[in-house]
């Protein structure tokens, strides 16, 4: 218990940030949907047109009978918090497990006479605390909307807390057991991910082609499962503790079976031929280059699905009956840029979340050394950043230029309309301001203080919820303008308003720069 508290005082401000965005979601979301639709009538009208519509069901998945402003709240903010909640759960079972074994945590503590196995233990030990907290934070987060929303009830909201707790354990001890097999802590985050990608793919196919089935193999369909406030199934929610349980065993006894520092997996092993790099700018493209590659793949897959998928919700809206959360998305202006808007303000957020983690990345190579063999070379203290900087604006470049075109390809197809390819680019390209500014604030952080780097991410989830949900919670347009996805103007318009995007560029700069200068003024953060 010492090393699992150990741990989790060591992270326990990441883990806080965490909770508190979890529960607020849940928590500030759940009344909205009491007041969203103005009659009964209008409520059916879309609740039909939720459960036909192709692109929320690939989004959120099914929308139950009879369409209760809970069973609503369970399906569409569901579906974003237990998303997040994987990963959160990702990024934190590597941060217990290979990361602190990279990094020099667990050896420090073995030294101390530990037992061999109790860092994984303890690792678990942490992941299932800190699925109780979520369970109970949201559980009672949502439960004082029984009385006041229709169908929210107590044991409904338990199970809703209980689906978001068990969605974050499944993920994170599956993760753990990838960290048995790899020798990086970024090859888990990697497979962590993808198998969350995999468990979202299994989920959209059960849902979309009619195959309910399958949604009992994947984590993220586990609120279709056990059905908060439809079924109140608590019989799958204690199968799939089990099977959580089941993982942490299989990665305490995978963490038997391997030596300290090594994987199940061999490395790979590295080639001797000598590569061709004239400067630390080309060092970081050759290194970012995969992931580039990776991502741009993904995002213009997710940016072509939603280009493809559209007509239904724009023509809903032209008829002027779309209501509920689509429809806040949609109800200004002409709907067809309403809905390239909505597009790429998800794009958006994903490309900013690559800007995030490639400057992050300059953050963990100082912790890890790396930083040091750059700065013998002879190149100056602020360069490694200024180059990460770099890396991540060109990259976001590429993966919005890569999904404008597609979508402007595809989206004429689908959509009827005036200037439809133009404003399917436009909005998507349009991100890149936000990317940028998403990067400067990072680079800000790492090079002011490394260790606090991962306050990053705060501006970036209170964008994405101000973005997303900022109409339907009632908030202030002053207040939802501060956040950075929502100032793509309509290129179509005879004089577009780019003052927003000028002013993203300027935040960019100046945090880009005042970083740069801070890590000038410190010592380097080494282990």
């Amino acid at each position: 218990m010492t090393a699992a508290w150990l741990m989790f005082r060591r992270h326990r401000l990441w883990i806080a940030a965490w909770a508190v965005l979890l529960v607020a979601l849940s928590g500030g979301t759940v009344s909205a949907y009491q007041s969203t639709y103005k009659t009964p009538e209008k409520q059916r009208t879309a609740v039909e047109f939720l459960q036909h519509d192709t692109a929320t069901t690939l989004l959120y998945g099914r929308l139950p009978d009879p369409g209760t402003p809970a069973q609503m709240f369970a399906w569409e903010i569901g579906a974003i918090v237990t998303l997040l909640v994987a990963v959160m759960a990702v990024l934190l079972a590597v941060a217990l497990t290979r990361a602190a074994e990279e990094d020099g945590t667990l050896e420090l503590l073995l030294t101390y006479g530990a037992d061999r196995r109790t860092p994984i233990r303890s690792a678990c030990a942490v992941l299932f605390a800190v699925a109780g907290v979520l369970a109970v934070g949201c559980a009672l987060a949502v439960g004082p909307a029984a009385g006041r929303v229709d169908a929210v009830t107590w044991p409904g909201a338990l199970n809703f807390g209980s689906v978001v707790g068990v969605t974050f354990l499944v993920t994170g001890t599956l993760t753990a057991v990838f960290a048995q097999i790899v020798t990086t802590a970024r090859a888990a985050r990697l497979l962590g991910l993808a198998a969350m990608g995999v468990a979202f793919a299994v989920r959209v196919f059960a849902d979309t082609q009619g195959a309910g089935w399958l949604n009992w193999l994947s984590p993220l369909a586990l609120r279709t499962t056990a059905g908060p406030f439809t079924q109140d199934r608590w019989w799958v929610l204690a199968v799939d503790t089990i099977a959580a349980a089941a993982l942490a065993c299989l990665a305490a006894r995978l963490s038997d079976r391997r030596e300290y520092g090594a994987g199940l997996l061999p490395a790979r092993n590295t080639s001797d031929a000598r590569l061709n790099i004239r400067s630390g700018l080309g060092l970081i493209a050759r290194i970012s280059r995969g992931t580039v590659l990776a991502w741009t793949v993904a995002v213009t897959c997710i940016g072509t699905l939603f280009a493809a998928m559209g007509s239904t919700a724009v023509q809903q809206s032209r008829q002027g009956d779309l209501e509920g959360f689509l429809g806040a998305q949609l109800e200004s202006g002409d709907p067809a840029a309403a809905y390239f808007a909505y597009c790429g303000t998800f794009v958006g957020m994903v490309v900013s979340a690559f800007a995030v983690l490639t400057v992050l990345r300059a953050g963990r190579d100082e912790h890890d050394g790396l930083t040091d063999h750059v700065l013998a070379t002879g190149v100056r203290r602020w360069q490694p950043l200024a180059w990460s900087v770099a890396a991540a604006a060109s990259g976001s470049a590429v993966i919005l230029l890569a999904t404008g075109t597609a979508s402007a390809l595809i989206a004429p197809m689908t959509i009827t309309g005036t200037d439809i390819a133009v404003r399917a680019f436009a909005y998507c390209v349009g991100q890149w301001p936000a990317a940028t500014a998403a990067a400067g604030w990072t680079a800000l952080l790492v090079g002011l203080r490394p260790r606090a780097a991962w306050l990053a991410w705060a501006p970036l989830a209170v964008s994405g919820v101000f973005a997303l949900l900022g109409r339907l919670l009632g908030v202030p347009g002053s207040v939802q303008d501060l956040g950075i996805f929502q100032h793509v103007p309509d290129s179509a318009m005879p004089s577009p308003d780019v003052r927003g995007l000028a002013v993203l560029l300027a935040v960019s700069a100046l945090t880009t720069l005042a970083g740069i200068a801070a890590t000038t003024r410190r010592d380097i953060t080494v282990g």
